[in-house]
């Protein structure tokens, strides 16, 4: 089922909750795999406007198209996302570049989200993965386009990647990514500036995409990362200095008693209480 405006979505999901079905809300659909009595495509809704240093975009609307329209300005829209912008919106997913521009909670201006109660014009809705509302339009900041970015790499002990961090920092990184693998690896992107004595390579890093085994663990710093490694040793995790929270990838959840986490596939318990006052019919899955 397509919609063409918030009103026929917030239509859809009156009548879902007075008869008892459940509704999801997509974009393309590649990035969602609910089932739901009602699924609802807002691709229909897919025109954007690029102006001042900012894009306002309806739901349905290309990432991707953004991003190319973009840069033929010589502009940056800061997400590798490849979906729609209602799907970017719902999962307010960080990339290493995310040290630089922030996820897209940081960067969006306001966002309209239709929810059970009605329409609302509210940033806090971002991230909650389409269990509080369906987003229908949102201003976006855009950014300078570096013209080159060059990443640093070094694998390193725990004394070095204190050292670098220090470093790395002054220099105002577009990315700060530290990789756990038995070990560290540090990652740093540059548009200005070097590393010296570490590897370099053209473009930004990209990190394990999979939700498989993995965990959203809370880690305000470095050194909170480097103490959840220590602790825990996971078959794999990363940081990204910026987003407070680190991927984990570990057979044993119980390893992460005493952190505060969830799995990746869920959301934080913040949109659970949430849930209750904008959805307690749990008309949307």
């Amino acid at each position: 089922m397509e919609i063409n405006n918030d009103m026929e979505l917030l239509e859809i999901l009156r009548s879902a909750r007075v008869e008892g079905k459940t509704v999801s809300i997509v974009g393309t659909g590649t990035h969602s795999r609910k089932s739901a009595d009602l699924i609802v495509s807002t691709l229909k809704m897919s025109g954007f406007e690029i102006k001042r240093g900012e894009v306002v975009a309806q739901a349905g609307a290309s990432v991707t198209k953004i991003r190319e329209e973009a840069m033929s300005s010589d502009l940056l829209f800061p997400s590798l996302y490849d979906g729609t912008v209602g799907g970017l919106l719902a999962l307010n997913e960080a990339y290493p570049i995310s040290t630089g521009y922030g996820t897209p909670y940081s960067f969006t201006q306001w966002a309209k989200v239709v929810t059970p109660v009605g329409i609302l014009k509210w940033r806090g809705l971002i991230g909650s993965k389409g269990l509080l509302g369906g987003f229908t339009e949102a201003s976006m900041k855009l950014f300078p386009r570096p013209h080159r970015v060059v990443t640093f790499t070094k694998r390193v002990e725990t004394e070095e990647l204190i050292k670098l961090y220090g470093q790395a920092l002054g220099l105002k990184p577009l990315a700060f990514l530290v990789e756990y693998d038995n070990g560290y690896r540090l990652h740093v992107s540059l548009s200005e500036g070097e590393l010296e004595g570490l590897e370099s390579y053209e473009g930004v890093p990209v990190v394990e995409d999979s939700d498989r085994g993995s965990y959203m663990v809370k880690t305000e710093d470095l050194s909170s990362f480097m103490e959840l490694m220590e602790r825990v040793k996971p078959i794999y995790a990363y940081y990204i200095h910026g987003v407070k929270w680190s991927k984990v990838y570990t057979s044993e959840e119980n390893e992460l008693n005493g952190w505060e986490y969830f799995p990746t596939g869920d959301v934080p318990g913040v949109v659970k209480k949430l849930k209750r006052v904008l959805d307690h019919w749990n008309t949307l899955v």
